[in-house]
């Protein structure tokens, strides 16, 4: 087995027992009932942190974005802005 596939097969098995945890603390006041020891505020803790994380999250995305626009130079006009020549407008006007 590779040192890739180890990795994998740890990765795999250390989120299965976090997603079992996980589950168990979310349904944690039901779990209590059966099992006194297990402690009924753990549910409200199974869904405040992943809320704070993807909040969190989301803002350090959006604080990215704006610190790369603010130190972003900005990019170079395609064309070259076109003027008149100083004597062409003369010309127009001694024409008509």
């Amino acid at each position: 087995m590779s040192r890739d596939q180890t990795y994998g097969g740890l990765i795999l098995f250390i989120s299965l027992i976090v997603a079992i945890v996980y589950v168990a603390a979310f349904f944690a006041p039901w779990i209590s009932v059966y099992f006194s020891a297990w402690p009924v505020w753990l549910s409200w803790w199974a869904v405040a942190i992943p809320v704070f994380l993807f909040v969190l999250a989301a803002l350090l995305i959006c604080m990215w974005i704006g610190w790369t626009m603010l130190t972003t130079p900005p990019p170079a006009p395609l064309e070259s802005e076109v003027t008149p020549a100083a004597g062409s407008e003369a010309k127009k006007d001694a024409q008509t």
